[in-house]
């Protein structure tokens, strides 16, 4: 987790999330996912990323920021609206690029942007999978002030005394992968700048 202290933002949006490889693989090794085409982070379909996974990220980062922000936080569904509406070139266009136009429509001094590499529900060998990355980037100066980045399997009790904080968490029972997200989401939260009211 790294970024800023604090900053201050007239307004801000959340955008859907990117389906993206491991960050260990391909092009992500050699340039930081920001700055990579989407043709270079997505090189292939990722079959451990269920559908709809993209708005179930954006939605939980939504949820997390409206207390916070209130007002100055955009409705996702105008968000969302405003990003099927961009044109998009997979092979010339960065991560930082979408999220530079996805404000300017928006006139928003802030965005907040991420990738999802995994997202499964359990199986029958292990519980909930859920691997993202998230960014705030200020859309004047194409800065990233915070990024943060969320990776977890949730295994049973016996299998590591450690998961108890997220078995508990679920109410002593196994989670959704939405559910996983959210915790995750509130994780990394924790460490977000402060954002002092207007």
């Amino acid at each position: 987790l790294t970024g800023y202290a604090s900053f201050t933002t007239r307004r801000m949006a959340v955008m859907p999330f990117v389906p993206s490889q491991p960050p260990e693989t391909g092009a992500a090794r050699l340039a930081p996912p920001l700055d990579c085409t989407l043709e270079q982070l997505c090189e292939a379909i990722n079959p451990e990323i269920a559908p709809g996974a993209e708005m179930v990220m954006a939605q939980a980062f939504q949820d997390a920021l409206a207390p916070r922000l209130g007002a100055r936080l955009l409705p996702l569904a105008q968000a969302s609206r405003a990003f099927q509406t961009m044109t998009i070139d997979r092979r010339g266009d960065t991560l930082r690029d979408l999220a530079m136009r996805f404000g300017e429509a928006l006139e928003a001094d802030h965005v907040v942007v991420g990738t999802v590499w995994r997202f499964q529900d359990r199986q029958r060998e292990e519980g909930a999978s859920v691997g993202f990355a998230a960014y705030c980037v200020e859309v004047g100066n194409r800065r990233r002030i915070w990024r943060a980045q969320f990776d977890h399997t949730q295994r049973s009790l016996t299998d590591d005394l450690l998961e108890a904080r997220v078995f508990f968490r679920g109410g002593a029972r196994w989670l959704t992968a939405a559910e996983l997200a959210r915790y995750g989401v509130d994780q990394v939260m924790e460490q977000f700048p402060e954002v002092p009211p207007p």
